[in-house]
């Protein structure tokens, strides 16, 4: 059986690459430190287990779910955005109900655009957006994102294309380099959005980790007429695995996002979303908390780093530290090398898009000592 000309054309996974190179090391017998992935190593807080283990055991929640999700999450979505952003939401029309922000980010061309239009991706940038183009056969246009314009798209470099696309995608905090996004920037994306009458997806998957507290696009006066927000529960509650999230903001949008979900998907297991709602509308979150503890382990990442004269670009951002690769190595070359010589794992930059060329990707998802023992490793290398 032949597979369909749009699933010939989807992007080889780049994670599952790497967790098959990590996982081949391990199955030799060898000590892996994995500083490649992006999955949360924390439990899941307490409250959230104990209000779905309550939910499991309501019969009512094991059928169907209502097609565009239940009430109380939706409002719960809402109460949560005025309460940590001052956005004020209509929980029925602003908000979509998502199994995960993943998939969101990667139906939403197929709901706002016709075969052949423009989308903007960010480079380097989450590459699962670019599952979305094969998926809704758009034109795809990349923008660069360079540390000298600390990772921020600038919008008079790729004027011509702002012209024809219809949608553009942004990530902040930023996955891969951790860079946050400035109120000015998000006000200059708004006008960019009005002029061009371009749609403005922002991926605020890292929402609860950053130094500042990361600012949401729609906090911004205006950016409700021209885009939405994807937030995900995955890295805020340490619910990865649990697929829990929304979008929200322009109603319009919100409202394609919800009309091909009818016809993908009933809708999320009740019993999840009552999860969510615990977790949104706990006093006593433990953001803050889980904030602290990545921040503290890029401190240590850092300054470990720095001993043996490996300087990470600074940003405060998600749960990455941004690392330079060495003279006469790419970034393909050097993260081989960290795996079969060090044995320590790292995302290639160049995964995440030609501007990653020249840097690797580090994962604070362990804890501070073994974060140092990986530095420990890499520096018996004399890479630096």
């Amino acid at each position: 059986m032949a597979l369909s000309e749009r699933l010939q054309q989807l992007p080889d996974q780049f994670f599952a690459s790497l967790v098959k190179k990590v996982n081949q090391k391990k199955a030799e017998g060898y000590d892996v430190i994995n500083l490649g992935q992006g999955n949360p190593d924390q439990p899941t807080p307490e409250f959230i287990i104990k209000a779905t283990q309550k939910a499991l055991e309501i019969p009512e929640n094991h059928k169907y779910s209502l097609f565009r999700g239940n009430p109380p999450y939706k409002q719960a979505a809402a109460d949560f955005y005025r309460r940590e952003y001052g956005v004020e939401l209509d929980p029925e029309k602003e908000i979509a109900v998502l199994g995960g922000s993943k998939i969101g980010l990667v139906e939403l061309p197929l709901a706002v655009m016709n075969p052949g239009e423009t989308l903007l991706l960010p480079d380097p940038g989450y590459p699962d957006y670019l599952s979305s183009v094969a998926l809704a056969q758009v034109k795809k246009k990349l923008f660069a994102l360079k540390p000298e314009n600390q990772y921020l798209p600038d919008y008079e470099a790729f004027e011509e294309d702002l012209t024809e696309a219809k949608l553009l995608y942004l990530n902040y905090p930023h996955n891969p380099t951790g860079a946050q996004a400035t109120a000015n920037f998000f006000t200059k994306t708004v006008a960019m959005a009005k002029k061009h009458q371009t749609m403005i997806a922002h991926d605020f998957a890292y929402a609860a980790l950053g130094s500042p507290k990361p600012r949401s696009f729609l906090q911004i006066p205006g950016a409700k007429k021209v885009g939405v927000e994807f937030y995900t529960l995955s890295k805020s509650f340490n619910m990865a695995g649990w697929r829990v999230a929304f979008a929200c903001g322009n109603a319009e949008i919100i409202e394609a996002i919800n009309l091909i979900q009818d016809h993908l998907f009933v809708g999320l297991f009740p019993a999840l979303q009552e999860a969510g709602v615990a977790a949104l509308t706990a006093k006593d979150n433990q953001i803050p908390e889980l904030n602290q503890l990545y921040q503290e382990r890029r401190e240590t990442f850092v300054k470990a780093a720095e001993k043996i004269n490996w300087h990470a670009y600074p940003t405060k951002g998600a749960f990455y530290a941004w690392m330079p690769v060495p003279a006469g190595y790419t970034s393909e070359t050097f993260t081989d090398l960290l795996l079969e010589k060090a044995h320590v794992a790292v995302a290639s930059g160049i995964g995440f898009g030609q501007q990653g060329e020249g840097y690797v990707r580090i994962g604070l998802t362990i804890d501070k000592e073994r974060l140092k023992e990986a530095v420990a490793r890499i520096a018996k290398l004399d890479l630096f």
